[in-house]
């Protein structure tokens, strides 16, 4: 027969075993997985643009997730056209989620992505295929392809041609890293409650 000691130790060690369980970090590689079924991951989009009247939707491919907006001559990558339009591809989580690393797909030299996370002041430029973000808790990624004009290969452009250079970044989101933050209430209140059921018993066979 536990004691009420021995009965609070077990419920604890079971708690510090599911917060270590669910503190593991995983990649989800989109590249293999498709669309990450199984991950936990929800995929959604946005097509912002006044050229994109259709709405969009989430594709994938060998090189990982893009977003075809409609009309959109790269359906299968997130990119900034026609005319400067930004498709969002949008990753949600159930829960809190630590994000280490981004990495891209179909990626070049005049590409730039920017991350938006569903925290205050939670935006990231990348200029590169693979962006760490230590330390960044969020539920949600937003990945934006944008265009910068006069930069990367548009140096000089004037006006409307600006717009036009603005659709110039498109890639695919090959992997993510995350690791799920631990729900340390979950433990606390399986303690209290097993504590609670160990301390009503043995007041009852107190009673004559």
């Amino acid at each position: 027969m536990f004691s009420l000691k021995r009965l609070a130790g077990v419920a604890l060690g079971s708690a510090l075993a599911i917060g270590s369980t669910s503190a593991s970090a995983a990649v989800i590689d989109f590249t293999n997985s498709g669309t990450g079924a199984g991950s936990g991951v929800n995929l959604s989009c946005d097509a912002l643009g006044i050229f994109n009247y259709g709405g969009c939707s989430v594709t994938y491919n060998a090189d990982g997730l893009g977003v075809d907006g409609a009309p959109d001559s790269q359906p299968d990558q997130v990119d900034g056209s026609p005319l400067g339009s930004s498709e969002r591809l949008i990753l949600t989580f159930d829960q809190e989620m630590v994000w280490s690393n981004i990495t891209f797909g179909l990626w070049d030299d005049n590409d730039d992505a920017r991350l938006i996370t569903d925290v205050s002041n939670g935006t990231y430029t990348s200029d590169d295929n693979s962006l760490d973000l230590p330390g960044v808790v969020s539920k949600e990624l937003t990945i934006v392809a944008y265009g910068e004009p006069f930069s990367d290969d548009f140096d000089g452009c004037i006006a409307f041609f600006c717009v036009i250079a603005a659709g110039n970044d498109s890639f695919t989101l090959a992997s993510v890293e995350v690791t799920p933050v631990p729900v340390p209430a979950s433990g606390l209140l399986l303690v209290a409650g097993l504590g609670g059921m160990a301390a009503m018993r043995r007041k009852a066979k107190k009673k004559p």
